[in-house]
Parts: structure tokens; sequence; C-alpha cells
């Protein structure tokens, strides 16, 4: 149903697209598509846990078709996903990459599994995701248990430094700040941490038309608080997806 009427929105406004075919395999988040399509101008996107840029995200296919009206600033702590992401999108122009963890600021451990768990997945076949190291190493305990594993072995940590978004900006591009002004998308996927940097992203400032944010991993209080200050802040918040929170600009 919710691809029938995405198609059938984007195609009453004269938009086709190979990805939006019936026998298609869809396999990409359209929701952000249909927000996007209908836009007649240059996008402004901020990518907070933007991981490698390809793995399980939600507009790699919509930036890799429009990237030539798109102004992109992506945030990813990791080293390696970091220089996977200036790698995979090193063509495109008004592309931005900074390496750091945007949130409350402090000095903090960053946790993430080991070899040993790396070298247990190629055992078993199983599926490798850097995308669920964490701020929160609960978190990232939580999926470990959930499949018999004792966290004490195979999560390790080193320390990064947390910075507000804005003030990140600030000290990496600070002759993009008040381009990145009033941008269209706030995309954020902090594996538990969302709410955290929800509240350092100076949403005052940066004004985002759309804050995407994933809520499976906050408690029910802290997602209670946020939607709360979202709300006080003229967003409307909708649970889009079983993992997804969408907060709308009532502005717009």
């Amino acid at each position: 149903m919710i691809k029938k009427f995405i198609i059938e929105a984007l195609e009453k406004k004269g938009y086709v697209n190979k990805w939006l075919q019936p026998n298609s395999n869809f396999n990409y988040d359209a929701l952000y598509l249909l927000l996007f399509a209908l836009q007649k101008k240059n996008y402004k996107i901020i990518q907070i846990g933007a991981n490698d840029g390809i793995r399980k995200d939600p507009i790699n296919a919509f930036i890799k078709d429009y990237n030539k009206s798109i102004s992109y600033l992506g945030f990813e702590p990791q080293e390696i996903p970091f220089s996977q992401l200036k790698k995979n999108y090193q063509n495109f122009n008004n592309f931005y990459f900074i390496k750091q963890c945007v949130g409350e600021e402090s000095k903090s451990n960053f946790y993430y599994v080991n070899k040993k768990y790396q070298d247990l997945c190629k055992k078993n076949n199983w599926y490798f995701n850097n995308g669920a190291n964490s701020l929160i190493k609960e978190n990232l305990s939580r999926r470990l248990i959930r499949y018999n594993l004792n966290p004490d072995d195979y999560i390790e940590s080193y320390e990064v430094e947390v910075l507000p978004l804005k003030k990140s900006i600030e000290m990496n591009f600070q002759n993009i700040l008040e381009y990145f002004r009033n941008i269209d998308l706030l995309l954020i996927d902090a594996e538990g941490y969302d709410d955290k940097v929800i509240y350092n992203s100076s949403i005052d400032f940066f004004r985002p038309k759309y804050i995407n944010f994933e809520y499976k991993n906050l408690s029910e209080t802290n997602l209670e608080n946020l939607i709360k200050f979202l709300k006080q802040n003229s967003y409307e918040c909708i649970k889009w997806k079983n993992n997804d929170c969408l907060a709308v600009l009532s502005e717009t």
C-alpha cells in the first residue's frame, strides 16, 4: 500500500525513475525520494552516523541519482568506514566529510566489536555490521547477548572527542557553516545516542525541514522526552517505520 501510494504521488508530479517501476526491487527507503523529488531546488543534507554511505544507507540511491543538486555533509567517527565514505562520494561536488562524533561535548569511549568477533562472523558466514558500534556500550552488548555471546569477550573501546554539531563544523569547515543553515534533512543513525545528537545539533540554527532518527534503541523515557523537545521546537513526529521516526517542521 505504501509503495503504491509513493509511486502514484510521484507519477502525478511527472516523476519517473527506474527504481519506482512496479516490478522493481524497491530496496531503499523511498520515503526520502518522495520528500525530495517533490522539491525543485538544491538539497542540503547533514548525515550523522553515515558509515560508508552504502551499506543499509537509506539515501544512497537518491544521492547517486541527484548528486549534482545536493550539498552534503557527512559525519562518521570510525576510521575505515570514514575513509570508505569519502572514497564512495569522492567524485561529487559540494560534498564534505568530518570524522567526528556529534553530541554533548566530552571525551567519551567509543565501543566497537573486536577482531575476535569479526573472525567469528567470517567463520559462521554471519553478516558483519560495524554500523552497530556506538558510544552506548549497552546498545552493543544487547546485540551480542541476543546471539548468546559474552560482550566482555568481543567489545573493546577507544577514546573519542564528542562535539556539538555546530562547533564541529566551525572547527573543520568554518566557511560552510552559514551555507548549511536551513537544511532539508538531518539524518541520524547513532545507535542509541540519537537523542543526544539532536539535543546538541542547534536545530534552531540549522532548522532542518526533516529530522529522521532511529528510535528503537532509545528507552521509553528518552524517546518521550525527545518527542516533547521536538514538539516544543515546532516539529511533528511520525513513527513511519519499526525503527525510524520522522520529525517534520510544521512551517513546511
